[in-house]
């Protein structure tokens, strides 16, 4: 019974493995959206959907359990990584409680930077600025990086602010950001 169990054991320690690195490989796609009169929204990071439902547990069951989950001054905010897809959430919550907590955390921010991101129209981690403006026709221009979609700010003198951007390094696009404020402004 012994020899049966240690191959069994050993076949659930590969299975473990290879999954996760195949689910590494597929490309994750963000969908985001801009508003020339309203707040822009991000409807998915990859099956992270924070429109439906921004909370860290909701990330977690779609990416498990982040490398990184570091909770920033009182609880109020928590750093999360996933390294081996690229992907950084920063999780607030201004209610009370921690942040950390799976079902307190609202995702505000994020950013993309595997090689393994691409946004709904293609552009994709690595791809060459002729490519981001040939697929963003309307992207601006800001500093280091473009504004693929945005929106305007409701509170204040209504600022246009990025709700995608692409940064960039040499002509290439090095990451995508995201602005979601699930958490509120």
């Amino acid at each position: 019974m012994t020899v049966r169990a240690a191959p069994l054991a050993t076949l659930a320690l590969v299975a473990a493995l290879v999954v996760p690195a195949a689910a590494v490989a597929e490309p994750f796609t963000i969908e985001a959206s801009g508003s020339k009169s309203g707040r822009g929204e991000v409807r998915a990071i990859g099956d992270f959907q924070p429109e439906r439902n921004a909370t860290l547990g909701a990330a977690i069951a779609v990416f498990g359990p982040p490398s990184v989950l570091a909770e920033g001054s009182q609880g109020v905010s928590c750093r999360t990584l996933w390294p081996a897809i690229g992907l950084r959430i920063l999780f607030v919550n201004l209610g009370g409680g921690s942040a950390c907590d799976p079902t307190l955390g609202k995702a505000q921010v994020a950013r993309a930077f595997g090689s393994n991101w691409r946004t709904g129209k293609g552009l994709r981690v690595g791809h060459p600025q002729r490519r981001l403006r040939r697929l963003y026709r309307g992207a601006t221009r800001h500093g280091r990086s473009w504004w693929l979609a945005s929106g305007i700010n409701v509170f204040g003198a209504g600022n246009p602010y990025p709700v995608l951007r692409a940064t960039m390094a040499n002509r290439r696009v090095r990451s995508f950001a995201l602005q979601i404020g699930a958490a509120g402004d």
